[in-house]
């Protein structure tokens, strides 16, 4: 997740700017649990949610992230010589809440959609000493 919320934030500071409308229904009693493919990283911006596509290296598996049940989290990461490359940590969730690992460590992040296909996770976080709220968008194939 911590690579995750870097990739966001990097992300963010190269955006092309192109909108798409918001849906909150986070509130959904899909599954977290199984594999989730990154597909868009993006803000909050002028009350529109504004995303780019996930970059994965070509010719390798997608990356994603996996919630297992048990409370175990693999993010999984392929780079360009296809080498794997597995954190893994912990993972709970509570009402829209998830955080993933524990103590001072640990990073939440808020369901704003989960249905059977698409998860939506945004998160605030600093970065160069500003504050931003990031939203991760993964797909379940």
């Amino acid at each position: 997740m911590k690579k995750l919320l870097m990739v966001s934030a990097l992300a963010l500071a190269g955006l092309t700017f192109t909108a798409c409308g918001s849906d909150d229904d986070g509130g959904s009693s899909a599954s977290l649990e199984g594999k989730w493919y990154f597909s868009k990283t993006g803000t909050a911006a002028g009350g529109q949610e504004v995303f780019i596509d996930y970059d994965h290296e070509e010719g390798c598996e997608k990356d994603y992230v996996e919630f297992v049940e048990g409370g175990v989290y693999r993010d999984v990461s392929h780079w360009s010589d296809c080498e794997t490359d597995v954190e893994t940590d912990s993972w709970s969730r509570s009402g829209n809440t998830i955080t993933i690992g524990e103590g001072a460590d640990a990073v939440s992040g808020t369901i704003k959609k989960l249905t059977g296909s698409e998860l939506r996770v945004s998160t605030t976080e600093e970065f160069g000493g500003q504050t931003f709220n990031s939203i991760t968008v993964f797909t379940r194939e």
